[in-house]
């Protein structure tokens, strides 16, 4: 294998990622750094900050706690990663 096909499947292999409502504030910005702003944008809606205060929160959780729309949170967060909508 060359390092082009390696660069090649690491490329499709995070285009298939995809951002889930089980994953946590964590998960989400460790393997997409550029969600981070996402979350500072939705910190005012919910009425905490989200990375301090639900970082081991599932999406879905934090959600549920803080009066967030789930699938409008997503969508963002998934804009912001690059990664497919469902």
């Amino acid at each position: 294998m060359t390092e082009a096909d390696h660069q090649e499947g690491v490329g499709e292999a995070a285009e298939r990622r995809r951002i889930t409502p089980e994953m946590t504030i964590l998960d989400v910005v460790s393997g997409f750094r550029q969600t981070e702003q996402v979350f500072r944008r939705y910190d005012a809606e919910a009425g905490v900050c989200l990375c301090c205060q639900a970082l081991f929160d599932s999406l879905k959780e934090a959600a549920r706690k803080y009066g967030l729309d789930l699938k409008r949170l997503l969508a963002d967060l998934e804009e912001a990663a690059g990664t497919p909508q469902q």
